[in-house]
């Protein structure tokens, strides 16, 4: 007994760190999903997942707002504000639910989710890219691109424990202390944490690049000369067929939605930076679904992806550019 005993004393000690941080992790919640949350912080320094937000912020809002149309995508969809978008559709009552790095695996959850809740759809308006059908992106299951368990078919356990491991993962929670400590981002925490301000607007949920907008106010051609803007080939880029059977079912629920609940939509594939077109063949399918008078391509070479100033950086083009597509298909 006496040797049973000493055995559990060592084991106490030998794994009281893990107990010390596992009770860090509960008491601190480091990515913000363990406890209910009315508004979230400024991203800087923090490792936020995306669906999370926007789920919690939908949930939270919903009963007053009663959201009635929906602008869903990555976070290239970011600077399709509401305010601006509101312009053009009959409704006020608008939300934001993007995600980052969106896929249609996640634009399909959401939907179903809120016309699960008992949500009118009045409008919506749908940002697709190269990487909405990619099947990296609609099986992605790290801390940032997790799926809410609450609108998908993983069980709320399985959901918190990527998060929990992820804790342990690559010294995170050393970086975490460093952070809460020294308040301020280091090279060493790349990839981890975000060194950039970004907001999010409460009720809409619009995300706003707020650094980016600063840095170039303050000087833009400083701004500009210092970030890495890649140089495009002259050469006519297509991408391949990217879509799957499975998404051409989402993509069909997607539209039974919508005509069940009436809703006018608007698809559009953004004006990426690399200029890369979207397949003829993918563009026909989504148009197939949804009506060609509803699906609008700005990617590829075009006004909108030849001048640089249209970008924050190479992955996010700014408010100007989606007011202009705004504009350009609501008048169609």
């Amino acid at each position: 007994m006496g040797q049973i005993a000493q055995m559990a004393k060592k084991v106490i000690i030998f794994t009281s760190p893990v107990w010390l941080l596992a009770v860090v992790y509960l008491v601190c919640d480091p990515f913000y999903v363990l406890r209910h949350y009315d508004a979230y912080p400024d991203n800087y320094l923090h490792t936020f997942n995306r669906n999370r937000i926007s789920t919690q912020v939908f949930l939270n809002e919903n009963k007053e707002q009663q959201y009635d149309s929906f602008v869903f995508g990555s976070s290239r969809s970011s600077v399709f504000y509401t305010k601006d978008w509101e312009k053009h559709i009959d409704s006020k009552k608008t939300y934001h639910f993007d995600a980052s790095n969106e896929p249609i695996s996640g634009i399909h959850g959401k939907v179903k989710f809120i016309a699960e809740q008992g949500n009118d759809i009045k409008n919506a308006l749908l940002i697709f890219d190269n990487e909405t059908f990619k099947y990296t992106a609609d099986t992605a299951n790290s801390v940032i691109h997790i799926q809410d368990w609450r609108w998908t078919t993983q069980n709320r356990l399985s959901y918190h424990l990527v998060f929990f491991k992820a804790f342990f993962k690559e010294l995170y929670f050393v970086k975490y202390f460093d952070v809460l400590i020294n308040k301020k981002y280091k090279p060493y925490m790349y990839g981890v944490f975000e060194p950039k301000h970004m907001l999010y607007t409460p009720v809409k949920n619009d995300f706003i690049f707020q650094e980016y907008i600063d840095r170039i106010a303050a000087d833009s051609l400083s701004y500009y000369q210092k970030n890495p803007f890649f140089e495009r080939s002259s050469e006519i880029y297509v991408e391949t067929p990217s879509i799957e059977p499975y998404q051409v079912v989402y993509l069909n629920e997607i539209k039974a939605i919508f005509e069940s609940k009436g809703t006018k939509y608007k698809i559009v594939f953004g004006p990426n930076y690399d200029q890369k077109g979207i397949s003829p063949t993918d563009l026909e399918i989504v148009k197939e679904i949804f009506g060609s008078e509803n699906v609008f391509n700005f990617a590829g070479v075009n006004s909108l992806t030849e001048p640089v100033g249209n970008y924050y950086e190479i992955y996010h083009y700014k408010p100007a550019v989606a007011r202009t597509i705004m504009d350009s298909i609501y008048t169609k």
